[in-house]
């Protein structure tokens, strides 16, 4: 029997948060730099705690996730809080563009997919981010090794210098590297190491 990814139980809570309330910390930090109304969309959106934050100031936000659960929690928020905002369920390894975006956000996501097809998504989402966009990025590196319960779904973890060295010709915000503790719903502890940049597409 497949062992569900813990954030699963906790999309399916009306009443728990899988990660934590409110944007993630760069958005909430650098927001201000993102020009009004922009086209916003957030890769493995989760509960959709980016995008409904930053449609919330006037941005066209969306967002696609591979959890039914987490978008139909997302979708369920947003609703209660009047905001239009389109989430689906999708796969980012399958996701084709059909519109070109101001900025776009992944937040603990891209080291789950197999390498290959990780860094593909990539080339396609800086393709189509509009000159002068931004890409918020925060990946998990292997300056620690995955938690033994993320083990399973955890195909490609960076290495540390890797995510900015894939935006090469992109003006880098912002950067940091490190590790975290944090708990989960059911009292599930990891301790990560990330890396995270803010990158801005060249005219």
């Amino acid at each position: 029997m497949t062992v569900q990814p813990f954030w699963e139980q906790a999309y399916r809570d009306p009443d728990a948060v899988a990660f934590s309330k409110g944007p993630t910390a760069d958005i909430a930090e650098f927001h201000h730099i993102i020009p009004s109304g922009s086209a916003i969309l957030d890769v493995g959106c989760g509960e959709g705690r980016n995008a409904i934050f930053l449609a919330g100031l006037g941005h066209r936000a969306e967002g696609f996730d591979l959890s039914e659960a987490g978008i139909a929690k997302a979708q369920a928020i947003a609703q209660a809080q009047g905001l239009d905002i389109r989430f689906w369920a999708q796969d980012l390894t399958a996701f084709e563009f059909a519109q070109d975006y101001d900025v776009i956000l992944s937040h603990g996501v891209l080291h789950l997919p197999e390498k290959p097809a990780r860094d593909a998504f990539i080339r396609r989402a800086q393709a189509h981010t509009k000159p002068g966009g931004l890409h918020f990025i925060g990946v998990f590196t292997n300056r620690l090794p995955a938690a033994p319960d993320m083990v399973s779904v955890t195909k490609s973890l960076f290495d540390v210098g890797e995510l900015p060295g894939l935006y090469a010709g992109w003006d880098i915000l912002h950067h940091s590297e490190g590790t975290f503790r944090d708990e989960h719903p059911g009292g599930v502890r990891h301790h990560h190491a990330y890396e995270k940049i803010i990158a801005r597409k060249t005219v």
